[in-house]
């Protein structure tokens, strides 16, 4: 079992900026790591990871990485002296998702990722997420 560390991932900006995820606990099933930049918590970024196992003649574990990225509502207008409660104003979601059959080996899993990392680098992909391009 690996231990729980921060994780640091680079957005896509032009000149990439380096985004650090403390971790933040585990428990048997789900660890989770956020982005503590901003004093909301409500607005910090979130990356969870869940391994669940299943066993018998069926048996498989599945993988999830789901990573959100909360933007806070931006006030307006004069408040008269009142500053509202903080507000997510909408959430993008990345959702990434493996079941992998116990009877899958070392390699199949490795197969797996590197194609799905690779996939995700492809351009039709990013066109799709980037600027919602449907392919043709």
């Amino acid at each position: 079992m690996a231990a729980q560390a921060n994780i640091v991932i680079n957005d896509g900006k032009a000149t990439p900026v380096a985004h650090t995820f403390t971790a933040r606990g585990a428990d048997k099933a789900k660890a989770e790591w956020k982005e503590v930049t901003n004093g909301v918590p409500i607005g910090m970024p979130t990356l969870t990871m869940t391994l669940r196992e299943t066993f018998g003649d069926k048996g498989k574990n599945d993988v999830e990485l789901r990573l959100g990225l909360p933007v806070m509502e931006v006030i307006s207008g004069a408040d008269g002296g009142y500053t509202p409660v903080p507000k997510v104003a909408f959430t993008s979601w990345g959702v990434v998702q493996f079941t992998l059959p116990n009877r899958s080996s070392q390699a199949d899993r490795k197969d797996i990722l590197a194609l799905l990392k690779n996939a995700l680098a492809n351009v039709a992909v990013t066109a799709a997420v980037q600027d919602l391009e449907r392919p043709y």
